[in-house]
């Protein structure tokens, strides 16, 4: 019985303590950053870029999308943005809430009429709550890789959902 009692404190010393260090292959590189190198994504969309306010943001926005999958396209002024959505190939439009209720008829007439997602930079709770109501995706911080990925992939969930469209 003495033997059997360090024994068995040992053992769940190891599980409640190790288990926690302890990690299946690739859990660390999917952990830090969700492995955005290694990450391809489910839905492959064509989407828009339109971030007046900031043009570094919309190449980095860009760089991301592209190793993850996504084909896009940066457009720096507003013409350079209408010819690109009279062109009728993309499937979303990622754009500052400032610039979005500039957009929306444009938005509206183009051919493929792809679905708005709006990037709120810097924004009370209040106005968070608004544009969510407004629009049906939302990007709450830009600063964060995940949050541009996860409203592009509930976006084109609902376009397809919408279209019957399957990829």
């Amino acid at each position: 019985m003495r033997k059997f009692l360090p024994a068995g404190l040992m053992i769940a010393a190891v599980f409640l303590l190790g288990a926690a260090g302890v990690e299946a292959c690739g859990d660390k590189a999917l952990r830090i950053g969700r492995g955005i190198r290694f990450q391809r994504t489910v839905h492959p969309a064509v989407v828009l870029i339109y971030i007046p306010s900031n043009p570094t943001r919309a190449s980095q926005v860009q760089s991301l999308l592209k190793k993850v999958g996504h084909k896009s396209y940066a457009a720096q002024r507003e013409d350079n943005f209408n010819e690109a959505l009279r062109s009728g190939q993309y499937d979303l439009v990622l754009g500052d809430l400032d610039v979005a209720a500039n957009l929306g008829k444009q938005i509206e007439n183009s051919p493929s009429r792809p679905v708005f997602i709006a990037i709120v930079s810097e924004g009370t709770k209040a106005e968070v709550a608004a544009a969510q109501k407004h629009y049906s995706h939302v990007v709450k911080n830009p600063h964060s890789s995940e949050r541009y990925l996860d409203a592009i992939e509930g976006a084109m969930r609902s376009r397809m959902q919408l279209t019957g469209k399957k990829h």
